[in-house]
């Protein structure tokens, strides 16, 4: 993957709904700064965000319940007017805004293929957008 010039040198906060969400709520609120924030999942309800990662098919939230209760609030942001970009790993003609996951050139640049959740799709990313520093 050619990295993305906007955020070569940037720090950036990866936000989930575990440790992290504590941590990034705990850093914000003693005044760190973060030039991107990027969200996995249904953390994109909830806070501030430049990019979203959705690893799993748009069809698992529009189709199914398999993702019990963030089903719902998916949807929603699936099919709105979300602002920013979705990476996943494949598009949907339902929804606007998602971004098909560019794996082959994050896996050239990274040098390898081991992506087993949508964290580490996110990480992958960043290393391979020359981010200078992570926090997840």
């Amino acid at each position: 993957m050619k990295p993305i010039k906007k955020l070569e040198g940037k720090t950036v906060a990866i936000v989930g709904m575990g440790k992290s969400w504590f941590d990034y709520n705990l850093a914000k609120s003693h005044g760190s700064h973060f030039d991107e924030v990027w969200v996995i999942n249904a953390v994109a309800s909830v806070i501030y965000h430049d990019r979203v990662f959705m690893m799993d098919p748009a069809s698992r939230f529009l189709d199914t319940d398999d993702a019990g209760s963030q089903t719902g609030i998916m949807k929603s942001i699936l099919l709105g007017e979300h602002e920013v970009p979705i990476y996943t790993s494949e598009l949907d003609e339902r929804c606007k805004g998602l971004v098909e996951y560019p794996l082959e050139e994050v896996v050239n640049s990274i040098k390898s293929s081991y992506l087993n959740n949508t964290a580490a799709y996110a990480v992958a990313f960043a290393y391979a957008a020359n981010v200078s520093e992570l926090y997840l």
